[in-house]
C-alpha cells in the first residue's frame, strides 16, 4: 500500500464535488487482496467501473524492465529476470473486492485505440464524451530500444550519475533509437518466451473467454516465432560489439556535454602479457575502467592449447576471483576454424576493483599471463 494514500484528496473530492472521480495508478494491479481490501475502505466512495490495461505478459515484462532501467530515481542495474505474473488471478481479487463495479478489461495495443491514442480509449472505456482530447497526441512516456537499454543498464552500474544527468543520457540514447535503430529487440530467447507464455496460457484462456468473449489472443503468432528465430541468430558476439560501441558514443556525448572529465572516464591502461606454455593465444580487448566507483570490466579471448580444466582467474585489490571464459565468439572461430575450442574462447569478468599501488593480475590454471596497470596520476 506504499504511496497509495498520495494518490487521493478526501478533502479535494468534498470541496469541489465532482460527478466522476478517477483514481489512476501501475502499482493496482500489483496489490494482493488484503490490501486492495484496505484501499476500499481508504476510498470510501462508491466505484463503478475499473479499468485495467493489460500487455501480454512478456511484452509487459520487457517493456517494465526497460522502465526501470530509464528511470532517474531508481538507478537499475538489475539484470532481465523473468518473472510471474497472472492477469486473471489479479483481476479475480478485484473483482471479489469490489463486486458492484464494472471491470472493464482492454488490449493495451495502440493499433486498437481511436486514432491511436490511448486517452480516447480510456475516455471510450469510461463513456465521456471528452472532443478536445482528440488534440493532445503526445509520447509521454517513449522507451527505449532493448540495445539501449543495456548501455544505460551499463552506465548504471559504472557511473554515479546525477538524475539531471541520467536524464540527459536518456534523451540522448533516444536520439541515438531514432537515428541508429537497434540490432537487439529481445531479451527472451524464443524458447525462453515460448515457454514463459505456456506458463499463463490456461489463466489467459479464461482472461479472453470472460472478459472479451474470445478465444485467448496472448499468443505468439507464427510471423513473431519467425522474427525471434532470426533474433535468436544473431551472434552474441555482435550485439556485444553493438552494445560496446554505443557505450562509447555516449561516454563521449558526457565528455562533450561536461557531465564526465575525460580522465575520470579514461584512465591510462597498459596490459603487460607473460608467456605461457599453455596458450596458443591471448588478448585483452575489452577494458572499461571506472575510478568513480572503482571498478573495471574486463574481457578477452583466450585459446588454450588443451582445453580440459582450464580455470581463469583475476587478482584485485579485493582477492582472487574467477573470470567466466567460454563465452561465444563466432568471428574468432572463423578465423580458426581447425581449432573447435575457438567459437567460445571469450572470457569475461564484472566488478574487478583495481588497486593504484599494484597491478590487477590475470592467471590460467594458476599460472600468471597478465599484468593491467592502472595510472591513477591523473585527475
Amino acid at each position: 500500500m506504499s504511496g497509495i494514500k498520495g494518490i487521493l484528496s478526501q478533502n479535494q473530492i468534498r470541496e469541489y464535488n465532482p460527478k466522476k472521480v478517477i483514481v489512476s495508478s501501475e502499482a493496482f494491479l500489483n496489490l494482493n487482496i488484503n490490501e486492495i481490501l484496505k484501499f476500499r475502505k481508504f476510498l470510501n466512495i462508491r466505484v463503478s467501473k475499473i479499468v485495467c490495461y493489460l500487455r501480454r505478459q512478456d511484452l509487459w515484462l520487457e517493456s517494465g524492465y526497460k522502465q526501470a532501467v530509464k528511470s532517474p530515481f531508481n538507478r537499475s542495474t538489475e539484470k532481465f529476470k523473468i518473472k510471474y505474473f497472472d492477469y486473471y488471478s489479479k483481476l479475480s481479487n478485484w473483482k471479489q473486492a469490489f463486486p458492484e463495479a464494472e471491470i472493464i478489461v482492454r488490449i493495451y495495443d495502440r493499433k486498437l485505440f481511436p486514432e491511436g491514442n490511448v486517452i480516447l480509449d480510456f475516455l471510450q472505456a469510461l463513456g465521456i464524451d471528452m472532443p478536445e482530447a482528440r488534440e493532445y497526441k503526445i509520447e509521454a512516456n517513449p522507451s527505449l530500444s532493448h540495445l539501449s537499454t543495456l548501455v544505460m543498464r551499463r552506465i548504471n552500474e559504472e557511473l554515479n550519475l546525477s538524475p539531471q544527468d541520467r536524464w540527459k543520457v536518456v534523451n540522448y540514447l533516444l536520439e541515438l533509437d531514432r537515428r541508429e535503430g537497434s540490432i537487439l529487440k529481445t531479451f527472451f530467447t524464443l524458447e525462453e518466451r515460448i515457454k514463459f507464455l505456456e506458463q499463463f496460457r490456461e489463466s489467459n484462456e479464461k482472461l479472453f473467454r470472460e472478459y472479451f468473449g474470445t478465444k485467448n489472443q496472448f499468443v505468439l503468432s507464427e510471423e513473431e516465432i519467425e522474427f525471434y528465430r532470426q533474433q535468436d541468430q544473431i551472434p552474441r558476439e555482435v550485439i556485444e560489439r553493438a552494445i560496446e560501441e554505443r557505450y562509447q558514443k555516449v561516454l563521449e556525448f558526457m565528455k562533450r556535454e561536461g557531465i564526465m572529465a575525460k580522465e575520470k572516464i579514461f584512465p591510462k591502461v597498459n596490459v603487460n602479457y607473460l608467456p605461457e606454455a599453455n596458450l596458443e593465444f591471448f588478448r585483452i580487448d575489452v577494458l572499461q575502467a571506472n575510478l568513480l566507483n572503482g571498478r573495471l570490466i574486463l574481457s578477452g579471448l583466450l585459446l588454450p592449447k588443451n582445453a580440459e580444466g582450464v580455470k581463469l582467474t583475476v587478482k584485485d585489490a579485493e582477492g582472487i576471483k574467477e573470470i567466466q571464459w567460454g563465452l561465444p565468439s563466432p568471428i574468432f572461430g572463423e578465423l580458426h576454424p581447425d581449432n573447435p575450442i575457438a567459437k567460445n574462447a571469450r572470457f569475461r569478468v564484472d566488478n574487478v576493483v583495481p588497486d593504484l599501488e599494484k597491478p590487477i593480475e590475470v592467471f590460467l590454471n594458476g599460472e600468471k599471463v597478465a599484468e593491467i596497470i592502472i595510472d591513477g596520476s591523473r585527475g
